[in-house]
């Protein structure tokens, strides 16, 4: 008995026989030319073409009320006849300069 403790003990406390750990790299003497990209902080938005002609555009209007779900039990939600509509209502958007 007291020869299995004294086998476990040793096995238990004898040193891990694991594999040292690899060298790092050496960083080089002079570094890349190349920096990482930076954001633009002199970014613009495009500017949108300007024209003194009128333009028609075809769009599908949708009104929007305030959401009247906030008394309502979670998940369920108020909706009223412009949200049971299958298709939104078409309309023309007609832009005329004043110039």
């Amino acid at each position: 008995m007291n020869r299995i403790l004294l086998i476990c003990l040793i096995i238990v406390n004898a040193p891990a026989f694991a594999e040292g750990l690899p060298v790092p790299p050496i960083p080089p003497d002079h570094p890349p030319g190349e920096t990482a990209p930076i954001p633009d902080l002199d970014a613009r938005v495009p500017l949108t073409p300007f024209s003194r002609r009128p333009s028609i555009d075809v769009r599908l209007y949708r009104s929007t009320p305030p959401d009247p779900s906030l008394g309502f039990a979670p998940g369920s939600r108020f909706q009223s006849t412009e949200d049971r509509k299958p298709i939104q209502t078409p309309g023309f958007s007609i832009s005329v300069p004043l110039d």
